[in-house]
């Protein structure tokens, strides 16, 4: 029977020659299409590395001379970083306070970035330059609940130690698959004498729900580090984020602060704001949600137009061909031998363009076309794409032929001969 169908496309090749080009077009385009939706939905859904419920960042600010409230400098008896330990404190002992963290170039979902280079001490060899690099305490990880590699829980291996945190990518990239970074030594420039000691390994980080997770890492600084930290780059621009206990709402976030009075300010350094993360986090992913929506409409679109053209394309098609599959009935064929007639013809000739899409996609890959970053191009990947864009495609064909064959089958072998 493939014989016989090969040389009925063969023997109108003129007018199937032009829906062979269409299959082949459209099917392409359903394939990039699918190719890049299932990269943005498979890199969404993956696992974030860190948790935002229920978190907020407290912004702080400093009352500079000539505003009142201000306290001058002679009548300081503290450092200004001191001062912003002693607000973090007082924010900690509120009772709906879980846990409060400091960090400089910590918190997420914003555009903030800080990179540095680093090196293995038992190898002065040049890793990668520009990794991803914060400065943080040890509650961080509990606000943020930011785990080991293996599911534990980070404060407790840290405890109050100082050192290094690095990202399971960057353990990969310094010691590979089986190497393990735990107890080793890194340092920021070959020739220098200070190592840090890698403390743990955190699980992988992403920056947000559309990226793809990079090599991090946290230095724990001492106490001295983290005033020097805190002076050097002002409190307006560290990252004091709060965790609060379950239960607690954001709308009774103004009533907290309005209770707590006096204790938001701390000589001239004060509480400007407290905003949740999660508004953050919409703010911030707002333009790739907004480019999503219109990536999944243009697809939507598209996948409409191609169920109707590719339907009436195969529908005209049969329906013009009523005349000979009504002398198939007249002549003794039934309806399932008609229709698997039919269906394997434009199966068939959609089938001849798999060759053809082949060498498109090999192109594609040659060229990195295709997001290879965010989700390497694997076959379960060619499988899912390519296949649905077929199977897709396939069904519409079928669909196509299916109504007109319904009809046909209910012709009397008299009109059947008339048409012929």
């Amino acid at each position: 029977m493939i014989k016989h169908i090969l040389k009925i496309i063969w023997n109108q090749r003129r007018s199937n020659g032009w829906i062979f080009a269409e299959l082949l077009v459209v099917v392409g385009i359903l394939w990039v299409m699918m190719d890049s939706l299932l990269v943005d939905k498979y890199t969404y859904y993956q696992p974030l590395g860190f948790n935002i419920d229920n978190v907020y960042k407290v912004q702080l600010g400093v009352i500079m001379p000539g505003t009142s409230g201000h306290v001058e400098d002679s009548l300081l008896t503290t450092r200004q970083g001191e001062d912003v330990l002693r607000l973090v404190d007082n924010i900690r002992q509120e009772d709906k306070v879980e846990e409060v963290s400091l960090s400089h170039v910590g918190c997420v979902y914003t555009e903030n970035r800080s990179w540095s280079t680093l090196f293995r001490a038992d190898a002065d060899t040049f890793i990668k330059a520009g990794f991803r690099q914060s400065t943080v305490t040890p509650e961080y990880f509990t606000v943020l609940r930011i785990k080991e590699k293996e599911g534990k829980d980070l404060s407790t291996l840290i405890g109050q130690r100082t050192g290094i945190v690095i990202s399971a990518d960057m353990e990969r990239a310094f010691y590979g698959e089986k190497g393990s970074a735990r107890g080793q030594f890194v340092k920021y420039y070959p020739e220098s004498s200070d190592e840090l000691l890698v403390l743990a390994v955190s699980g992988s980080v992403r920056e947000s729900e559309y990226k793809e997770s990079i090599p991090f890492f946290y230095q724990i600084p001492t106490r001295e580090q983290l005033l020097g930290e805190i002076e050097e780059n002002q409190p307006q621009a560290v990252d004091c984020l709060v965790r609060m206990k379950p239960g607690f709402r954001a709308e009774d976030m103004e009533a907290l602060l309005q209770g707590m009075g006096d204790r938001l300010t701390v000589n001239n350094v004060y509480v400007s704001s407290v905003v949740p993360l999660s508004e953050m986090r919409s703010q911030i992913l707002k333009s790739r949600e907004d480019n999503m929506k219109k990536k999944t409409a243009l697809v939507g679109f598209m996948l409409i137009n191609v169920f109707f053209g590719i339907i009436g394309t195969f529908w005209l098609r049969t329906q013009a061909r009523q005349g000979e599959m009504g002398l198939r009935v007249a002549l003794g064929s039934n309806r399932r031998q008609l229709s698997r007639l039919m269906n394997l013809e434009g199966l068939i000739l959609l089938a001849l363009t798999i060759p053809f899409l082949l060498v498109f996609i090999v192109n594609m890959l040659y060229f990195d076309m295709p997001d290879t970053y965010r989700l390497p191009y694997t076959w379960w990947r060619f499988a899912a794409t390519f296949g649905g864009a077929y199977l897709l495609m396939g069904g519409m064909i079928t669909l196509g032929i299916w109504f007109p064959i319904r009809k046909t089958m209910k012709m009397k072998p008299a009109e059947a001969l008339h048409y012929e």
